[in-house]
């Protein structure tokens, strides 16, 4: 739910209500005490509103610190329940996003230091969402003076608790908050990397990886792809390794064909982590571009013999395929929405090869085909919600609640040309020079309806015409001898003159089948076949619509018409402020609308009611009219139909 609303701040409360672990029922009084039993429903809605206001960047400042401040207070209220603080963590990490407050970074760090895995590792993770960015603890940070040396004995605290704590979950949380400090900090950050590198312990030299990537993400550094190609041939560890080949990507993301040269060899490794990283490092680095070379690459490990790997090959091929038209590389796309729709359909496939096509065809279709995997804005600045994003859903390999974190790298792409009063004028167009085809929508799938089996036309044998014959002659023999009339023979030699036609031709005679040689050129002759209309060259998109990157290379604005931009050298992509040519003329424009719940179709909600099965022993008592019951009915929890979230390790 927090996926699907992201962004849908106005109403985020009301959508999550049913869910939501409950408050103080007065101003200031203490929320009910928290159980260490179910909380699956609370925490995920939790992590939820955290999504919907951590999503995008469109968010006021007012609802996210509200937001905020409603997730703290469960997340103080919550620490006998492991589930509750890892939602109230997440929520905060991402509510809180890039703020560096130094009070919700002590709330987090009273609850890392709980010992409890599934939550510490969460703090961990959140921590780093709260500082992303500010190098807090190298020499030189963007904190506040202020809070530079606490920051500074914070982070040298965390280090040394990551070697103390015998959890592997909050190790890896820990040195995942690291790596988001140090995003965009390049040489800045080469201390903490070098130590992080140089530790015993492998999950720290993993997360070192990522704070490489993240430090010198976009830069294209040689020296970051050295240490990176180096670490990914030589560490012991198969999680460091791939790590180091998916952290590539991110470097190298502003030029993306160097990725596919570079993983080419790793792709053929003996290592299936590598070949498996290798397959998500050209999927991210080559997203929404459908490039055949780098789909040709990834063609040969979705037949691996390792699911895992056939799992990288499946989401880096989607990733890939963002936004592509059916027509896009020979046609292939479509083969491949065929296997996955196969696979997923296959009970025979091994569950992650099945959780890779699951994932890859929500990937390939990312927000309606409307949205794309982007690193970098169109002005060439690197996306930290994006980046940061996509390296916390590479986290799902070890944790399945960070999928969700995908929804952070998701870019709508689009062209909506605004006047001065922030609406679009309906007669505003752009000119895309190119067929239709090449940028259209993929046809819908369509289920596959059961053909019903046609009658096939009766073929008359030469021996029964016989058979028919024979038992004719006998029939008018024993009426004859019974007094049959003369005119009942004459049927019978009728039936004998017919059975020597039959015999007299060599071939099987169809029933119907007289005169169809001279019905099919009649048919051809009305049929005449209709000449295929030429697909036009060029054609004009209608303001506002969806423009992919791709598409925005071969559109150019017409200054010829009404509404001109205020920049007509820039691309035809993203918002476009217009100038009107002619004020004084009637304007025919729409207005963007915030979407809202308040649907004018829908159905009122049924009254609350409780029910039980027939023959349940309180089956009885639920009969009581509702009126008569005093007490609220119980809302599911969750607490006994959902399953503890597994920590699997591929």
């Amino acid at each position: 739910m927090g996926v699907i609303h992201a962004g849908h701040t106005t109403e985020a409360m009301t959508l999550l209500e049913p869910y939501l672990p409950p408050s103080s029922d007065s101003e200031g009084g203490e929320a009910p005490a928290v159980t260490s039993a179910g909380g699956y429903a609370e925490g995920g809605s939790l992590f939820a509103l955290g999504l919907i206001h951590g999503s995008r960047a469109g968010s006021s400042t007012a609802t996210r610190l509200e937001a905020s401040n409603f997730i703290r207070n469960h997340l103080r209220n919550s620490h006998a329940n492991e589930v509750i603080s890892h939602g109230a963590a997440l929520g905060v990490g991402l509510t809180a996003f890039g703020s560096g407050d130094l009070e919700i970074v002590n709330e987090l760090k009273e609850l890392l230091y709980t010992d409890s895995a599934v939550a510490g590792e969460a703090a961990g993770m959140a921590l780093g969402m709260v500082l992303v960015g500010s190098g807090a603890g190298n020499t030189k940070s963007s904190v506040p003076p202020g809070d530079a040396e606490e920051l500074l004995e914070i982070m040298a605290e965390l280090k040394n608790y990551a070697r103390e704590t015998q959890h592997e979950k909050i190790i890896r949380g820990i040195a995942m908050g690291i790596a988001l400090v140090n995003y965009g900090q390049e040489e800045n950050a080469d201390a903490v990397i070098e130590e992080m590198r140089a530790d015993r312990d492998p999950i720290l030299r993993y997360g070192a990886q990522y704070a490489l990537a993240l430090a010198y993400c976009g830069t294209g550094s040689n020296k970051a792809i050295r240490i990176l190609l180096h670490t990914a041939v030589s560490d012991v560890s198969d999680d460091v390794r791939m790590a180091a080949v998916i952290s590539l990507a991110f470097v190298l993301y502003k030029t993306p064909e160097r990725v596919p040269q570079l993983v080419k060899l790793l792709l053929e490794s003996f290592n299936p982590h590598v070949r498996y990283a290798s397959c998500m490092a050209v999927g991210i680095a080559m997203a929404g571009t459908g490039d055949p070379e780098s789909v040709s690459l990834l063609e040969p490990m979705l037949t691996d013999m390792t699911d895992f790997v056939r799992q990288g090959a499946l989401l880096g091929t989607a990733m890939i395929y963002m936004q592509q038209p059916d027509l896009c590389n020979s046609k292939k796309i479509k083969s491949f929405r065929e296997r996955l729709s196969s696979i997923i359909g296959d009970k025979h496939q091994s569950t992650l090869t099945k959780m890779g096509a699951i994932m890859s065809t929500g990937i390939i279709d990312a927000g309606g085909r409307n949205c794309s995997i982007a690193l970098g804005s169109r002005n060439g600045f690197t996306k930290m919600t994006s980046a940061v994003g996509l390296v916390l859903w590479l986290q799902h390999w070890h944790w399945f609640p960070m999928m969700h974190m995908l929804s952070l790298a998701l870019t709508p792409t689009y062209a909506i040309g605004l006047n001065k009063d922030f609406k679009y004028p309906k007669n505003f167009e752009i000119q895309c020079n190119s067929k239709p085809s090449a940028f259209a929508y993929p046809k819908r799938l369509e289920e596959k309806k059961e053909e019903k089996k046609k009658r096939v036309e009766t073929v008359t044998l030469s021996t029964t015409a016989k058979n028919k014959a024979r038992l004719a002659r006998k029939r008018a023999k024993e009426e004859k001898e019974g007094g049959v009339a003369a005119m009942d023979v004459e049927k019978v030699e009728d039936i004998e003159k017919s059975k020597e036609d039959d015999e007299g031709g060599d071939s099987m005679e169809v029933d119907g089948a007289e005169g169809s040689d001279n019905a099919v050129p009649a048919k051809s002759e009305e049929k005449k076949k209709k000449k295929r209309e030429p697909e036009p060259i060029l054609f004009r998109i209608q303001n506002p619509s969806r423009v992919t990157n791709a598409q925005s290379d071969v559109c150019a604005f017409d200054l010829d018409q009404r509404y001109r931009p205020i920049r007509p050298e820039a691309k035809p992509f993203g918002v476009i402020m217009l100038t009107d040519s002619t004020p004084g003329e009637e304007e025919d424009l729409g207005a963007v609308k915030a979407p809202s719940l308040d649907a004018e179709d829908e159905a009122e909600a049924p009254e609350p009611f409780e029910w039980t099965p027939p023959g349940h022993p309180d089956a009885d008592a639920s009969s009581t009219p509702a009126g008569d019951k005093s007490e609220k009915p119980n809302e599911a929890d969750g607490s006994n139909d959902a399953e503890a979230p597994n920590e699997t390790s591929s």
